[in-house]
């Protein structure tokens, strides 16, 4: 089938407005009835269910039926980082600040992308193991390097499951409200579970925002040589790394919280 073809067909789909936020709703990974599906894009019910049956019959989305109510996701994770993709693609240069300016300060700092974290803590983080060299380059791809993977063990990150995956470890996946990548991947996904199940973040009922926990300000802090703003803006810590004693009370303190 002709490129062209698909490519104008999918625009077409995330073209109408309705569709469009249906599919932004559904970032985060979460799956929603069609009744708020319906409310979020202020259409009636009959009309987001075509609007459904036409995203499900692309692919862009799955269905599930529980009891009499069905369920909308987005297919996976590679939808997820194209619609980013293209947003950030079609906002161009001609709005100054771009993207971030026009949705929560909430999200713009901590969210999740499909099964991984975003936003300003999310490039923040990134650019932590890039520079310390725990993350290495590979084609469009990063590799772990034997410290990368010591260090990420120690602090808890699966990365037996991780890597035991079908599907890409780590690449850059561009955040649309920085225009710059944070870690995506099934690296990116057991770091943000990592998070989640120390209490580092919690999420947000019914939204994408992740909120940074007391718990998690201070060993993010220690961890990834953050500090955080009293705006709560992530910023790159400019003082000395951890001593390898207080890097060890960290990875002690740090272990997943038992629910």
């Amino acid at each position: 089938m002709d490129a062209a073809y698909l490519l104008s067909k999918a625009g077409a789909l995330i073209g109408d407005s309705s569709r469009a936020t249906m599919l932004w709703s559904l970032m985060g990974g979460e799956s929603r009835p069609a009744s708020e599906l319906a409310m979020l894009a202020n259409v009636s019910p009959q009309t987001a269910s075509n609007h459904l049956k036409l995203l499900t019959e692309s692919g862009f989305v799955k269905v599930r039926a529980l009891g009499r109510n069905k369920f909308y996701r987005l297919s996976d994770g590679s939808v997820a980082a194209a619609l980013e993709s293209l947003a950030t693609a079609a906002n161009g240069k001609t709005v100054s600040g771009g993207l971030a300016q026009h949705v929560s300060p909430e999200l713009v700092f901590a969210r999740t992308c499909y099964d991984h974290l975003a936003g300003e803590l999310g490039v923040t983080i990134l650019g932590y193991l890039q520079r310390t060299g725990y993350l290495e380059p590979h084609k469009r791809d990063y590799t772990l390097s034997g410290s990368g993977e010591a260090f990420l063990r120690n602090l808890g990150v699966n990365l037996a499951t991780a890597q035991a995956k079908r599907r890409r470890f780590a690449y850059a996946c561009l955040d649309w409200s920085h225009r710059v990548p944070h870690l995506g991947g099934a690296l990116g996904a057991a770091l943000l579970e990592w998070m989640l199940g120390s209490g580092l973040v919690v999420r947000r009922k019914g939204s994408r925002v992740l909120r940074i926990t007391d718990r998690g300000r201070k060993h993010l802090q220690q961890a990834f040589a953050i500090r955080f703003a009293r705006s709560g803006g992530a910023l790159v810590r400019p003082d000395r790394p951890l001593a390898p004693f207080e890097r060890f009370q960290f990875i002690q303190s740090a272990r997943p919280v038992r629910a």
